[in-house]
């Protein structure tokens, strides 16, 4: 066999016994499983796994005839998307059957794509024309395609406003559906790369990878307030529970830098393990970031209230992208090397910083094989 089983086994049997010898030892009573599943997205394996989160069990896996780069859950109407960067498609997920609908086209090549939580809709952009698609999920058709001046690089959705970078014109625009008009932003100093809405819909931040910087702007007027200097190349974003905290990742450093994004500061600058990547952050007493760190193949996993390292946790090989169950019982880590899903229980991270003043390496719960290079995950309850 080869290593890369044994690693997983030897993980996997750490976790294991650390859980069950703890357990036996403090007589703690078991965290409730998650009633719902995670579908993951491999896009060398071309399917997307389904697990069962009650049991932490790999169930079926849903075949694709394309490398899939996306996959998105709206748990509030039933719905899922599937998308792959570069393929003129979307496929809805019934998530109640598990089953994939019919294709709809695009009108362009994927490259990116975000879920309206106010009409329940989906939004893509595509290159190939360079568009900015309304998906309507009752019809299962594409309502509205709006050009847009250049190729874009990411959106975001707010209270139905949608707002676009476009680096290769170093601009952005914001369209509003009540009023079907598209605002056009001016140019900026450098290309955005990244952008989002802060959460009240008043401002946006867009990052600016040549410049390491991140401009605020006005979503109103669409015309930039300030451009906050960042000590890292901006790659990732992740806002805390209430938004008052945008933690950033990127090359440089083995930091998160954190904005105050109602202040439009930067307050401070933390490390956060070997080149911090994707993040997630609970929403509970105490509030936790999650870290990837890809090349040491493991999570660091940050204190938000003091902003200190409690734990650091190997999970496997590659760890990407990190996603939180709606309990925020369970983180789910995305190896993309190895090819499995590492589960952490936050009970035990809460723990691990009220025992111990140094950061110290916490046991995962356990580890679910998925398939070749998981790229993207959703979760969902269980249907009714």
């Amino acid at each position: 066999m080869d290593s890369d089983y044994w690693t997983r086994r030897k993980l996997l049997g750490f976790a294991s016994s650390a859980w069950g010898l703890s357990h036996l030892a403090c007589g703690r009573r078991r965290t409730p499983r998650y009633s719902g599943y995670a579908l993951v997205a491999n896009r060398s394996s071309r399917n997307i796994a389904v697990i069962d989160l009650s049991r932490f069990a790999r169930l079926d896996a849903i075949p694709l005839d394309f490398e899939p780069s996306f996959v998105l859950a709206d748990e509030k109407r039933g719905r899922g998307y599937v998308l792959g960067t570069g393929h003129d498609g979307i496929w809805p997920i019934d998530l109640d059957s598990l089953r994939l609908g019919r294709r709809c086209p695009a009108g362009g090549k994927v490259v990116n794509a975000s879920l309206d939580d106010t009409s329940g809709g989906l939004w893509v952009v595509t290159a190939d024309p360079d568009l900015l698609c309304a998906y309507d999920p009752e019809s299962g058709r594409i309502r509205t395609r709006i050009p847009l001046r250049s190729a874009a690089s990411d959106l975001d959705v707010n209270s139905g406003r949608v707002a676009v970078a476009l680096p290769q014109t170093r601009s952005f625009s914001i369209y509003d559906p009540t009023t079907g008009k598209l605002q056009r932003g001016p140019v900026l100093a450098t290309a955005p790369e990244m952008i989002r809405f802060r959460p009240d819909g008043r401002i946006l931040l867009a990052t600016h990878g040549a410049s390491q910087s991140m401009s605020a702007i006005d979503a109103t007027t669409a015309q930039p307030i300030v451009e906050l200097p960042l000590s890292i190349t901006p790659k990732h974003m992740c806002f805390n529970a209430d938004g008052g905290q945008l933690f950033v990742s990127g090359e440089g450093m083995d930091a998160v830098v954190i904005v105050s994004p109602y202040q439009t500061e930067v307050s401070e600058t933390i490390l956060a393990g070997h080149d911090p990547a994707s993040m997630a952050a609970t929403t509970t007493t105490p509030q936790f970031l999650f870290v990837a760190n890809p090349p040491s193949g493991d999570v660091t996993v940050i204190n938000i209230g003091n902003r200190r390292v409690v734990a650091q946790i190997p999970v496997g090989e590659q760890p990407s992208s990190i996603h939180l169950t709606p309990d925020n019982q369970y983180a789910l880590v995305l190896n993309r090397k190895s090819g499995d899903v590492a589960v952490i229980k936050v009970v035990n991270i809460v723990e691990a910083n009220l025992t111990s003043r140094r950061a110290r390496t916490a046991p995962l719960f356990t580890m679910v094989p998925v398939g070749l290079d998981p790229v993207s995950a959703a979760i969902f309850p269980r249907p009714a």
